[in-house]
């Protein structure tokens, strides 16, 4: 199993655009095959909207497919030039 948290920031000003593209991979990632939890937390101050994605995978197999699907794909397309601040790590389950 895989946990990945990724980390996005954009400015207020993108604010809704990024909210909804993340919505709408939620919910087109939650129905994927392999997807064990995919949660979407926000915080926000005076100047920037910070998002932490938090997802776990059932395998490699599944998070690789994944980054394959066309939704997935179209949220990279719908934010470019919206991110001020990105990271993404990937966790492998112990146990």
């Amino acid at each position: 199993m895989l946990t990945v948290i990724a980390a996005l920031s954009c400015k207020n000003i993108d604010a809704d655009v990024m909210l909804t593209a993340l919505e709408n991979l939620q919910k087109s990632s939650r129905q994927e095959v392999g997807c064990l939890r995919y949660e979407l937390s926000v915080k926000s101050d005076d100047e920037h909207t910070d998002y932490v994605v938090s997802e776990q995978w059932a395998s490699d197999e599944h998070f690789e497919a994944h980054k394959n699907e066309s939704h997935f794909k179209a949220f990279g397309a719908q934010i470019t030039g919206l991110l001020t601040n990105s990271s993404i790590d990937v966790y492998k389950s112990i146990g």
